[in-house]
């Protein structure tokens, strides 16, 4: 016998019919019998046919709380459960486990082989959605199958209620048992808020507070940081309640200024809310940021200040490249400096600077910028108008290249979602995607021997190349160098292609077995072979002068990555690097084009002859400002508008060996001023407000014009960047007639940062805010509200509160098992509905059969057929005017 999950799903039928009344309808009864079946059929797939049968076992679903909120025991505890779970087990039972924070993932569905294993999908720990975790759980338990769901949390939920989970799973007579997660007993002392201005003006003395809340009277160590570094300290001594702390500050240095208070107490329940954050922004006059080789001061910076900028110069280890700092300046100037030598983080800022809060870019060409420094597939590369890659055109010399990668132990370990092997993968991928199809290519993953995952031939086929590459995964140990390097060697020997390079991919602190190649090394060189190192780590770490050494005799570079979400980049600069294909060092003259008056007037009207320039290519919607009047005829200014910012790309060396006829130039300062203050953009006009503001959890976005300027409003567009520079999604609404406001949930801690943009040429930039502290975090007023609600859950769904161990797969076991029959009723509806057009285009009809007496089938109705009018005939008798009489001729 055939049963449904749903079999109320069957009601829609009524529905449909009920709506489509004759059309559904047809004369022909085999095209009519089949449209039935095929509605039947649809309709039984939503109710979830099965054959029912008989099951022994249970199900047993972990719901794991991992929100931030959890106490650092609850790892431990619910490994120990999982072990107890194991060892109860009997024959025919299943164990699960769904892991939840703000969202929901299936960490091992039911099996009953189940092992305990550490936690290995990420989730979003700012939020405990226990109400979609039960959702989640209850939907892996087949239907009639006997299971109970353990729930293991802190119970503090911020998502949806979860009472109608625990209500379904009654209806489906699925137990909910629960583990509360406590914390200490003691008492906590939180820091409320820290109220600080929006903004302040540079120099000027401000008041900002701390609001204090203590479960209990006492004197508390208070301390006061800002930009991470200690302000002040010292005691107070606070009430039972709410407690008011007073501090004074002046700043100097324009940018966003982050302020930390701190209060301790012995045992205190959550200390994570005893530390609360803030930020100011500080306004302060137009500058600009030139980073230069060095820090110097050369022509550029020195031909900026005096045309009357505000020039800040400094070198690129020492750039204040983090979105705090860019907000006090409207430009950064990079001048021929490389990305591996730019702090952590400071291509992602500077890309979301142009992009979300209408900063500018100026990028000058030479020998540490562009492709040969490292700046394909970054954000910065997004934000020229310029990109980077390879192209045949260009290439002067083919390359066969052997790219070894490290596949030991170390390599499986997690970064940001995926395993340092796939990040190598991917770093290999895009060396691969830059070479054409007259290269040639090799891959060896190497531990303690070498495996050839692509043998040595042409790149031609690169799709198939990194299908292959991107399977290759984490083995076990260390890598085994020399044996690697020899591998290398065996595979560029099959190629006739003069220049051959190896890549040596490695763990900076995990490479073994360096072998004899001191002398080997030396003899691949004198072959014609060179050899490039891109270590994962420092050149500090234990390997790492071994692995420079290895690059120094291979006549190569070394490279060292800390941050393995960089690995892409550096493996396509080296690719760049070797190709010997992304600068030009021969004279060419340069022809201006008009579009380049957009950005302004040129001294002269024409641009000197250039020694060199970098290769790069226009992007779609860019312009080109000048063109090289050599054979490349490539682009040497080029600039646009990206997000709410702009950015110039200038091909040439603004101040070295390369820069030609521009070291003499009459026009030199003239020209780069121009190009900076339009690049810098303009501030909009005092006569638009903008506000960033908190309201509890929501950012509230208020932007205002003055009366008579409503028509503004049509042409804002805002930009909200939340915390590690992630684009937040941002509706404007009108609330009156000369305001529009937005809101956003603030889901995280960390700034949260706004711009507007004000028609096509002005931007306002916004002073930003932050949380004190992760929403998991919030002081609560009752301790207990949470292990109270998971006692409702429990009590709902008829469970019990800290089961043992005997009672975790109590009840039933035998349940109703099935064949679950939704594929085959979503086949047979498919066929009668094919099998139904066919009928009606073919005529196909059943033999005929009679309906029941007294019942008939409605008539499908038929356009009238259009009726000829018949010649009146002498017999009819329709009335009608006389003939008319025939007059007679006159006479002649």
């Amino acid at each position: 016998m055939i049963r449904f999950v749903f079999p109320e799903a069957f009601l829609l039928g009524a529905v449909i019919l009920l709506l489509l009344r004759r059309r559904f309808l047809v004369r022909n009864r085999t095209a009519l019998v089949l449209r039935v079946l095929a509605l039947l059929f649809a309709l039984a797939v939503l109710a979830r046919p099965y054959r029912p049968g008989s099951a022994e076992g249970r199900d047993l679903i972990f719901v794991v709380d991992r929100s931030r909120s959890m106490p650092t025991d609850a790892k431990a505890r619910a490994e120990e459960l999982f072990q107890q779970a194991v060892e109860e087990r009997q024959r025919g039972d299943r164990i699960g486990v769904v892991t939840f924070g703000r969202d929901v993932v299936i960490e091992s569905p039911p099996t009953g082989d189940y092992r305990p294993r550490p936690a290995e999908k990420l989730v979003d720990a700012e939020g405990t959605a226990i109400g979609r975790a039960l959702e989640t759980a209850l939907a892996l338990v087949p239907p009639g199958r006997p299971a109970s769901i353990v729930l293991l949390s802190d119970g503090e939920n911020t998502g949806p209620d979860a009472a109608p989970a625990a209500r379904d799973a009654l209806r489906r007579g699925v137990r909910i048992d629960a583990y509360p997660m406590r914390r200490g007993s003691g008492v906590d002392l939180a820091v409320d808020e820290l109220a600080l201005p929006y903004e302040v003006r540079a120099r000027e003395p401000f008041r900002f507070s701390a609001w204090v809340r203590a479960e209990q009277a006492g004197t508390f160590p208070v301390r006061l940081y800002r930009d991470g570094e200690l302000l002040a300290e010292g005691s107070r001594t606070l009430r039972r309640g709410l407690n008011r702390i007073v501090f004074r500050d002046v700043l100097t240095r324009p940018g966003v200024h982050r302020y930390e208070v701190e209060v301790r107490a012995d045992g205190d329940r959550v200390s994570e809310n005893n530390r609360a954050r803030a930020v100011v922004r500080v306004a302060g006059p137009f500058r600009i940021l030139c980073v230069t080789p060095g820090g110097r001061q050369d022509r550029l910076t020195r031909s900026l200040t005096a045309a009357g900028l505000a020039v800040v110069v400094t070198s690129p280890q020492n750039a204040p490249l983090d979105l705090d700092a860019l907000d006090g300046f409207r430009a950064v100037v990079l001048e021929n400096v490389a990305a591996n030598d730019l702090p952590g983080g400071a291509l992602q800022a500077l890309g979301a600077y142009v992009r979300d809060l209408g900063g500018g870019l100026l990028m000058t060409g030479g020998r540490a910028s562009y492709g040969l420094g490292g700046y394909h597939r970054t954000a910065v590369e997004e934000v020229l108008p310029v990109s980077m890659e390879i192209r045949q055109e260009q290439r002067k010399f083919m390359l066969a290249m052997a790219i070894v990668l490290d596949r030991s132990g170390s390599m499986g370990m997690n970064v940001g979602g995926r395993t340092k092997m796939d990040l190598a993968n991917l770093g290999t991928c895009a060396a691969i995607d830059l070479l054409g199809p007259r290269d040639e290519v090799a891959v060896i993953a190497v531990d303690s021997s070498p495996h050839t995952i692509v043998p040595m031939g042409p790149a031609a086929n690169r799709g198939a190349i990194q299908s292959q590459v991107r399977r290759i995964e984490a083995g076990g140990g260390g890598i085994f160098t020399y044996t690697a390097l020899q591998a290398a060697a065996r595979e560029l020997s099959k190629s006739k292609i003069g220049n051959r390079h190896i890549v040596l991919f490695a763990d900076a602190s995990d490479a073994e077995e360096p072998g004899e190649y001191r002398t080997f090394v030396p003899d691949l060189v004198r072959a014609g072979v060179t050899v490039s190192v891109i270590g994962l780590g420092r050149a500090t770490d234990p390997d790492g002068a071994f692995l420079k050494d290895v690059a120094k005799l291979g006549n190569g570079r070394a490279f060292f990555v800390q941050d393995a979400t960089q690995l892409p980049r550096v493996f396509a600069q080296e690719t760049i690097q070797v190709a010997r294909s992304s600068l030009v060092e021969e004279p060419t003259s340069l022809k201006l084009r008009p579009e380049l008056l957009s950005v302004g007037e040129l001294l002269g009207g024409e641009l000197p002859t250039a020694a060199g320039y970098s290769i790069a290519y226009i992007k779609r919607d860019a312009q080109i400002g000048a063109l090289t009047l050599d054979e490349q005829s490539a682009p040497f200014v080029a600039f646009w508008q990206h997000g709410l910012g702009r950015s110039v790309a200038f091909l040439g060396e603004a101040d070295g060996r390369l820069s030609g006829g521009f070291a003499s130039w009459e026009g030199y300062g003239s020209f780069f001023a121009t190009v900076v203050r339009w690049v810098a953009g303009n501030e909009a006009s005092g006569d638009v407000f903008a506000e960033l503001r908190r309201e509890g959890h929501e950012a509230v976005l208020s932007v205002e014009v003055e009366r008579g300027d409503e028509a503004k409003l049509e042409q804002l567009r805002a930009q909200v960047t939340g915390p590690r520079g992630k684009q937040v999604a941002v509706l404007l609404r009108r609330v009156g007639e000369q305001r529009l406001e937005a809101r956003i949930p603030l889901a995280s801690d960390g700034v949260y940062r706004a711009a507007v943009q004000v028609g096509d040429d002005a931007f306002l930039r916004v002073p930003p805010i932050t949380l004190p502290y992760s929403p998991e975090f919030e002081p609560r007023r009752d301790p207990q509200a949470g292990e109270r609600d998971m006692a409702r859950l429990v009590r709902i769904a008829e469970g019990r509160m800290e089961p043992t161990r005997e009672q975790l797969f109590a009840g039933s076991r035998t349940g109703r098992g099935g064949t679950d029959l939704s594929t085959w009723a979503a086949i047979v509806a498919l066929l009668c509905f094919l099998a139904e057009i066919a009928t009606r285009r073919l005529g196909w009809r059943l033999p005929r059969w009679k309906l029941p007496a007294g019942v008939s089938l409605p008539r499908p109705r038929r356009r009238a057929k259009p009726t000829k009018a018949a010649p009146p005939s002498d017999t009819d008798s329709v009335p009608g005017p006389e003939p008319e009489k025939e007059k007679p001729a006159p006479p002649p």
